[in-house]
């Protein structure tokens, strides 16, 4: 993920385990970053996936409300359907 250039006035402090440090270290090391680089992108691309999943969801429940409402309260038939289906029941 690219990083973009941009001011940097918050901060955020965390504790980890030394386990944790260390994994963070290795990925840090193999993908050639700082390891504040590093979980900073790590970070970002999670939160990134994290947002549009819960988006996603959000949009399909919407979806998923109007059609059951469509279902529950359909529309009264237009004068063409019922021209259509007199035909049809005709034939």
């Amino acid at each position: 993920m690219a990083t973009s250039v941009s001011k940097k006035d918050e901060r955020i402090d965390v504790r980890v385990s030394t386990d944790s440090k260390t994994l963070f270290a290795r990925a840090a090391e193999i993908s050639g970053l700082s390891m504040t680089a590093f979980v900073i992108e790590a970070a970002r691309e999670r939160a990134a996936r994290l947002i549009a999943e819960h988006e996603r969801l959000l949009l399909k429940n919407q979806a998923r409300d109007v059609f059951l409402n469509a279902l529950a309260s359909p529309p009264a038939p237009s004068d063409a359907l019922r021209r259509a289906a007199e035909k049809y029941a005709v034939k």
